[in-house]
């Protein structure tokens, strides 16, 4: 099986079943910045993982449920319940933040009290789904990504109406990302801008310095040895840079692909299904707009097939069994110093290092390539979501707004702030963790003009199932040669329409 790791759902099994219900006033720890924690292993996740990236299991502490609170809650105000767990959140690092982030707010005004239920990632889903069929739901739910809402797009409040009978402003927010978080039912708005994690090139300068190659383009439109900078322009390169025992690259007659040593471009951490590595090549859905109907969009078709190529006719892509290889940091690719090149997100300052006691080498980032004429970063996004069966919506928006605007949370989840007033303050606390390496933020804030809509995480119908089919699809592909992909394909386009056919999973 391909393991190269989709982002937290992956890690997450690492979690036992306990929940953790936390009072808000139970901490006065002050909030501390996170730096980026270097992975040293592909389980190993850091601390400042959003709701799509790659986490660590906290240590779970049985603490015996405390009761809901009935009335008014310590400080005077409405007892809004806050539901953290189905994405970032529940690691050690960012708990005690929490409580003091929860703490400082009841104790700052007397209209709301915040109580905090934090629970285990891996039983958060069910939990949730228990207590909403039980009348026992939270109000609050996140920080939470795109699939997290699309488990319970059906049980999200939208926001639109409140949005605008409060006359609330998106200070610093460009609108597209405003519309984005339309994911719910008939374009509900289910959440409002907080953490944005746009794609982007990420490459090993010692490499490109040791191949003689200049610096990758940082600025959309830049050329790139003189060509633009395109897919054909990436490959080219990244051959270039893929280099087997004897010094050969692949662009030499004389390169032996059975003995590689370095490789020349992976999207590490990637949700390992077709939707997600296939997303800088377009946007797309694989459900028809009819809503019902199953289709392989061609952007995929062509990302599939080129990443097909990749790795087994021009062998710059590595194989399952070389990305599990102590070459490759038995998964951890970038970071091994051994891959070139590698499009993820932001959130992947996380693994940039190598495990120690091995020297940190000097790496930038750089824009996107076109493909077919334009640009496409996929987006990762984090939010906090009101469930539509609260009974308290005023107080729950008024704490989410809170919530939204909280420089200490992002700092907590390491999250690159969606209003852009706030993003230089972030750049600098994680310019921190790579001492005498000069990254260029320009980068990320660019690709966010190019994000993918629809988003490649988008609903499908069995979501879940749709996901694991999907992931399937890739998995072969990286562990078979020789596979007919047009034939896969079919094979693909039949599975999911019997999937999407089903009875929605509850």
């Amino acid at each position: 099986m391909y393991k190269q790791l989709s982002r937290p759902s992956k890690i997450m099994g690492l979690l036992g079943a306990t929940v953790l219900v936390v009072t808000a006033c139970a901490s006065s720890v002050t909030p501390s910045p996170t730096s980026p924690a270097p992975s040293t292993a592909p389980t190993a996740a850091p601390s400042t993982a959003p709701s799509t990236a790659p986490t660590v299991a906290p240590s779970i502490v049985n603490i015996t449920p405390a009761p809901i609170p009935a009335g008014p809650g310590p400080n005077g105000g409405t007892v809004v319940r806050w539901f953290i767990g189905l994405g970032a959140g529940t690691q050690p690092a960012q708990i005690a933040p929490e409580q003091a982030f929860a703490a400082a707010y009841n104790a700052s005004q007397k209209n709301v009290y915040l109580s905090l239920e934090i629970v285990d990632n891996t039983q958060a889903a069910n939990i949730l789904k228990t207590e909403v069929a039980s009348g026992t739901a939270p109000d609050i739910i996140g920080p939470v990504g795109v699939e997290g809402l699309n488990i319970f797009r059906d049980q999200l409040m939208d926001l639109a109406p409140t949005i605008s009978k409060d006359n609330y402003t998106f200070n610093g927010v460009d609108q597209s990302l405003v519309d984005f978080f339309k994911l719910g039912n008939n374009g509900a708005t289910v959440g409002v801008p907080f953490a944005v994690y746009p794609s982007f090139i990420y490459y090993n300068k010692a490499l490109f310095k040791e191949a003689g190659l200049p610096d990758l383009p940082t600025k959309v439109g830049e050329m790139y040895q003189g060509k633009p900078w395109d897919l054909d322009a990436l490959q080219q390169v990244a051959m270039k840079l893929t280099v087997d025992k004897n010094g050969n690259d692949a662009t030499s007659p004389k390169f032996d692909p059975a003995n590689i040593v370095q490789w020349g471009f992976d999207s590490q951490y990637e949700d390992n299904s077709a939707r997600a590595e296939d997303a800088w090549f377009g946007a797309g859905s694989f459900l028809a707009a009819d809503g019902k109907t199953a289709q392989i969009p061609d952007y995929v078709v062509q990302g599939e097939k080129w990443f097909n190529d990749g790795v087994w006719k021009y062998h710059f892509i590595p194989t399952q069994a070389q990305i599990a290889s102590a070459l490759l940091g038995a998964g951890g690719e970038f970071g091994s110093g051994n891959l070139a090149i590698n499009e993820s997100h932001t959130w992947f300052t996380c693994c940039v290092a190598p495990p120690k006691p091995a020297k940190q080498f000097n790496f930038g980032f750089a824009v996107n390539p076109l493909v077919n004429g334009k640009i496409t970063s996929p987006l990762h996004a984090d939010t906090f979501s009101i469930l539509k069966t609260t009974k308290v919506p005023d107080a729950a928006w008024t704490a989410l707004k809170a919530m939204v605007g909280s420089a200490d949370l992002l700092t907590t989840y390491g999250a690159m702030p969606a209003d852009k007033t706030k993003q230089d303050a972030w750049f600098k606390s994680i310019d921190k963790g790579f001492p005498g390496i000069t990254l260029d933020w320009s980068v990320p804030q660019a690709m966010l003009a190019y994000a993918d809509v629809p988003n490649h995480q988008s609903w499908m119908p069995n979501y879940a199932k749709a996901k694991a089919a999907l992931q399937a699809f890739q998995n072969k592909y990286r562990t078979t040669s020789g596979l007919d992909m047009d034939a896969e394909f079919a094979t693909l386009k039949t599975t999911l329409q019997g999937i999407f056919d089903e009875p929605q999973a509850p």
